[in-house]
């Protein structure tokens, strides 16, 4: 049996978040030594079978928490930095710069990650990735929390144009109940992977599971 195309995705990292309830920005928060919070999901995306991954980020971020390996993808293009000018506003306007730079790049589906989700790893990636390739039509993958999707989320071409219309905060997970798209749910058994550092508490609880997941 003939195994289906690869399609082309490329990740769309949403690092422009404005930390209200951190106080502080938090993609520069340390996880460990030299380890910053932005940068533990961005490495898994760039580890990933992604064509390429465009991070999206708030006017005036120094981007000190970018990983080594990140410079490097940015040299040879594979990854590249974009400014989303009106980030304040919330998510959904970050969301619609990396479609637009998809839609640019000629990709058939993107996968949105969130830059304070710490715990995704490859293997959450893959099992999206690999589905959405199947030949099975389906316009969104989504992670699964206990039947509730969540992201990390595959979007393919055919949301875009409803996606890119969000405002606000609002995130694509409010589309995936309409009659016009079909997907599927990739459920997840370790629910820490779904954890996302939006307060200093959680920040101090994912410090401490890093440090004994990794170090």
């Amino acid at each position: 049996m003939v195994s289906a195309a690869k399609k082309k995705i490329i990740g769309v990292y949403l690092a422009a978040g404005s930390s209200r309830r951190m106080g502080t920005a938090k993609q520069s928060l340390e996880m460990a030594e030299g380890v910053r919070l932005g940068g533990v999901a961005l490495r898994q995306a760039l580890h990933s079978e992604l064509h390429s991954v465009v991070v999206v980020v708030r006017v005036g971020d120094p981007l000190d928490w970018l990983p080594k390996e990140a410079h490097m993808h940015i040299l040879v293009g594979r990854c590249r930095i974009e400014i989303c000018a009106d980030a304040e506003y919330g998510m959904a306007h970050s969301l619609r710069t990396g479609i637009k730079v998809a839609e640019e790049m000629s990709a058939e589906g993107i996968l949105v990650l969130l830059a304070d989700q710490p715990f995704v790893d490859g293997q959450m990636l893959y099992r999206l990735t690999n589905t959405f390739n199947k030949e099975s039509g389906y316009d969104y993958i989504a992670s699964g929390d206990q039947g509730m999707p969540k992201p990390p989320v595959i979007l393919g071409r055919g949301m875009w144009p409803a996606a890119a219309a969000l405002e606000g905060d609002a995130g694509a997970r409010s589309l995936f109940h309409l009659p016009a798209y079909r997907g599927q749910i990739v459920e997840e058994e370790n629910q820490l992977k779904f954890m996302d550092v939006d307060t200093l508490d959680r920040y101090e609880q994912a410090k401490k599971v890093f440090s004994h997941k990794y170090m």
